[in-house]
């Protein structure tokens, strides 16, 4: 195939997201796939599916089909048709809750039992979701990095709320899948820009308080923009 054929030609690839209920597999995927994120929990009966065309390196058109599984599918009888012909399964845990960690060596274990008779097994990946509540955090990143490397998995910490790592845990599980080495540039793209919600009003006297403690000789004055009081993201300008 020549380097045109190859930017034209369009692939698939099936992925498919399994862990716990309650682990945040349906928020990745809607928020990969819309960029929108809902705090209301409805937990998946069966399956979902989502769809996103992305470019992976030299290739212009590749179709993602996300198959977001219901936790239930764990002990029903149904799993091996879920992840049939997956190029990529994603087992996804909750950092705040430990439970879904435990449990995702029963899913491996499924995967692997279903592997003897395919041809070509899935990409199996350990991703740990809600990485933006890092101070509830009680699964031990060196645990879950000892686990990843025991089993051969590719780690990612992400939040589904936010879309830390998300995009790059799913693009660059994607090239692997493809044969594609991607630049600097692709992984920079990929990697969203976090802007820091804040709950309350701050009062902006008890911050110019707080600065003029500072010694401005090599500390450069921050100014924040007039709209500041008034909205839920903080935008913070170095002069």
């Amino acid at each position: 195939m020549s380097d045109i054929e190859e930017d034209l030609a369009e692939r698939r690839l099936k992925i498919v997201l399994l862990g716990d209920s309650g682990s945040g597999k349906t928020s990745i995927a809607l928020k990969f796939c819309t960029n929108e994120f809902t705090r209301q929990y409805s937990p998946t009966a069966g399956i979902d599916f989502f769809l996103k065309s992305i470019t992976v390196g030299s290739y212009k058109n590749v179709n993602l089909h996300l198959w977001d599984v219901g936790g239930l599918a764990l002990h029903g009888n149904m799993l091996d048709k879920y992840v049939f012909a997956a190029n990529i399964v994603l087992l996804v845990y909750d950092i705040t809750n430990a439970s879904s960690f435990e449990i995702l060596d029963e899913w491996a274990n499924k995967i692997r039992g279903m592997n003897d008779s395919i041809e070509e097994p899935p990409l199996m990946a350990l991703v740990g979701n809600k990485c933006d509540m890092e101070h509830q955090r009680t699964v031990k990143k060196d645990k879950s990095h000892r686990y990843a490397a025991e089993n051969g998995f590719p780690y990612y910490d992400m939040s589904a709320r936010t879309g830390e790592s998300l995009s790059l845990c799913i693009v660059s599980l994607a090239a692997q899948v493809l044969g594609v080495r991607l630049s600097k540039n692709d992984q920079d793209f990929h990697k969203p820009i976090i802007i820091a919600e804040i709950g309350d009003t701050v009062d902006m006297n008890t911050i110019h308080k707080v600065v003029k403690r500072f010694p401005n000789k090599r500390h450069h004055p921050i100014s924040f923009h007039s709209h500041f009081p008034s909205s839920k993201s903080t935008v913070c300008t170095l002069q």
